[in-house]
């Protein structure tokens, strides 16, 4: 009996992403494997716009170190965008201007003193989940199409403080050391870009185009890229672009396109994450050629929202929370906490 379960893009919404290994019974109250023989599929997007980046990875590889070959977690692109702030400077000031980062950085905080102390002269202090999820959903419910959610965040931090140019290459270099010290840079490099099992094939965001190989000749190929710092390589771009696994969007709409990417990579099913409005509206799973999923419920809006494939059929969960939170964004809809996407 196959009995899987897929998140994904949960950008540090630890509590999200506990509420949901719970829910389906994957880890008791202590974080303890009870999830018999099922397995959990992490597609990527742990960091970022929430306030537990680290607590979110800790639990993973927590579980990891429980059942290994039952979690199988990838690369999704705002890790990307984490490995190039490290290798490259460009990328690093790019990477350091965006408040949705320093949420990253804060959730390290209380693992580093020194670093917990820079940030509070810097008066950066990190949104609390409940302050990020009003931001998303009120977008959401005013514009569901809009990506243009920084200035919101902008507008709860204090970023202008004057000592920060002065202080931001130090909390900058406490945040790497820390990530070293702990393995987490080390488990981030480690992190594959795709997956097979039996006819399913997952990415973060979907089967790259143009492409010449299998999904191990892939994984193969972006590491070597990504350990020789080939980060403008077509493979590694990191947002919007049909060449990556990171970054592709829209490789879904023709059935045609889709069926030479499966023959490509040899899979029959797709999940995959990356856009929480890829088929549905935003923070409603989808599917679509009874082939394709879409596993970003928009858990950065608290929509605690999942993919469970058991045997044949493939099912959209959800919590309690999750459907109040949709009913409310869209209230022209009904929701359920199950439903069926393929089979």
């Amino acid at each position: 009996m196959r009995l899987w379960y897929i998140i994904s893009d949960i950008h540090g919404s630890y509590q999200a992403f506990r509420n949901l290994l719970l829910h389906a019974q994957l880890i008791d109250e202590n974080s303890q494997w009870i999830g018999g023989e099922a397995r959990l599929f992490l597609l990527g997007d742990y960091v970022t716009s929430g306030p537990g980046s680290k607590q979110v990875i800790d639990l993973i590889r927590l579980l990891e170190g429980q059942v290994p070959s039952q979690i199988i977690a990838l690369l999704g692109n705002h890790e990307l965008f984490l490995l190039r702030a490290v290798h490259v400077e460009h990328h690093r000031q790019e990477w350091l201007t965006n408040p949705e980062h320093w949420q990253t950085i804060t959730s390290w905080a209380e693992a580093n003193e020194e670093l917990d102390n820079l940030l509070h002269l810097l008066q950066i202090d990190p949104l609390s989940t409940q302050a990020i999820a009003e931001i998303y959903q009120a977008t959401a419910k005013s514009d569901p199409d809009s990506d243009l959610l920084i200035q919101s965040v902008t507008q709860r931090w204090q970023l202008n403080h004057l000592a920060f140019t002065a202080n931001l290459r130090e909390a900058w270099h406490l945040f790497l050391r820390t990530i070293e010290e702990d393995g987490t840079l080390e488990w981030i490099e480690g992190l594959p870009v795709a997956h097979r099992t039996e006819e399913w094939g997952f990415f973060h965001a979907g089967p790259p185009i143009g492409f010449d190989g299998g999904i191990d000749d892939l994984n193969d190929e972006f590491d070597a890229l990504r350990q020789g710092g080939s980060f403008a390589h077509p493979l590694l771009a990191a947002d919007s672009s049909p060449t990556s696994p990171v970054g592709t969007r829209g490789w879904w709409e023709e059935s045609s396109q889709m069926e030479l990417l499966f023959n490509q990579f040899k899979i029959g099913r797709c999940a995959f994450g990356h856009d929480p409005k890829a088929i549905e509206p935003r923070g409603v799973l989808g599917s679509v050629w009874n082939k394709a999923v879409s596993t970003d419920s928009y858990m950065r809006a608290c929509i605690e929202g999942m993919v469970r494939i058991h045997d044949d059929c493939a099912d959209a969960v959800y919590t309690d929370a999750a459907i109040s939170i949709l009913q409310d964004i869209y209230p022209q809809r009904t929701f359920s906490t199950v439903n069926r996407l393929i089979g």
